[in-house]
């Protein structure tokens, strides 16, 4: 007797996704969303009565507290066929002008480095090749708010995941990178 489970799909950094992608992501079996929740839930409220399909979680990626945490959904809702990470290269507040503290920038490119490298590890380690699974980096437009930092870490973001893509591939997993609209 065989027994299937439905696969989960997860979309993490919630806060910094455009809402098509999140409408689009509740039309998943198994729709999982992690993030910076806000306290008066108004991405609940934007996606309207579809929205109680998915599994809401505060994550803060920031943390080790929030990373263990992520990494132990992953583990707890297999199998996992689907990973979109949202990057937030260009968080307004970090760069808003050209003297913004070392530390502020020191801790935005960490952030950014450690969520690449926690999601990705732990989405590789969850994620069966049987299914087709997958996982999707986007990175939001920087726009006219680019500055070299902001640049280089899409630049690092984008080269990274091309070159573990490859390895992604000969495991039969896929794993790429895509640009967000930054219009909503």
């Amino acid at each position: 007797l065989r027994c299937s489970v439905t696969a989960s799909g997860f979309w993490i950094g919630v806060e910094s996704m455009p809402r098509s992608v999140l409408r689009a992501a509740l039309q998943h079996e198994r729709p999982i969303f992690c993030g910076r929740q806000p306290v008066d839930n108004v991405l609940q409220t934007q996606l309207g009565d579809m929205s109680e399909r998915a599994e809401w979680h505060e994550v803060a990626l920031g943390t080790p507290i929030g990373q263990g945490y992520l990494l132990d959904l992953l583990r707890q809702r297999l199998p996992v066929d689907r990973v979109v990470l949202s990057l937030a290269v260009s968080e307004s507040g970090y760069y808003s002008t050209h003297k913004t503290p070392l530390d502020r920038l020191l801790a935005q490119a960490r952030d950014v480095v450690e969520a690449l490298l926690v999601v990705s590890r732990g989405a590789e380690a969850v994620m069966d090749p049987n299914i087709g699974a997958s996982m999707t980096i986007m990175l939001g437009d920087c726009g006219e708010s680019a500055t070299p930092l902001t640049e280089g870490l899409a630049a690092f973001v984008t080269r990274f995941t091309q070159a573990e893509s490859k390895r992604w591939a000969e495991m039969g997993l896929s794993l790429g990178v895509e640009r967000a609209a930054s219009g909503e």
